[in-house]
């Protein structure tokens, strides 16, 4: 089976009313400096204030032992004899990926943190 062009591929596209700004074609720079020149009234957004790194490390810790909290919780009932249904069961999967991910970063940030310390101190620990 051949396929040819289509009319439809051929035939350049119709400019729309958003396409036309008095009676020419706008380049996404004139849409630009127009916006620009008009200024809209608002001021441009202003970035998030950073947020400080204990704040940080403590939300990753707290976050850490919540979740080693809660696959215990569930590891206890199943023990207990709690049968899981196949999206539960997957669920859990997904829980104890994401526990385990978390544990591996911390665990590589320690390293590097006491091996700058290490360095930094210059001693042999």
């Amino acid at each position: 089976m051949r396929v040819g062009p289509s009319s439809a591929a051929t035939a350049p596209p119709a400019a729309g009313p958003a396409d036309r700004f008095e009676g020419k074609a706008r380049t996404f720079k004139t849409v630009l400096a127009g916006r620009s020149a008009a200024g809209h009234g608002a001021p441009p957004p202003q970035p998030p204030p950073p947020i400080p790194a204990s704040t940080a490390v403590r939300g990753v810790l707290e976050r850490a032992v919540a979740a080693e909290r809660n696959l215990d919780t569930l590891l206890a009932s199943a023990a207990r004899g709690k049968t899981f249904s196949p999206a539960e069961l997957l669920a859990l999967q997904a829980t104890v990926f994401r526990y385990s991910q978390t544990v591996e970063i911390v665990s590589r940030v320690a390293d590097r943190l006491v091996g700058a310390v290490k360095q930094v101190m210059g001693t042999q620990v």
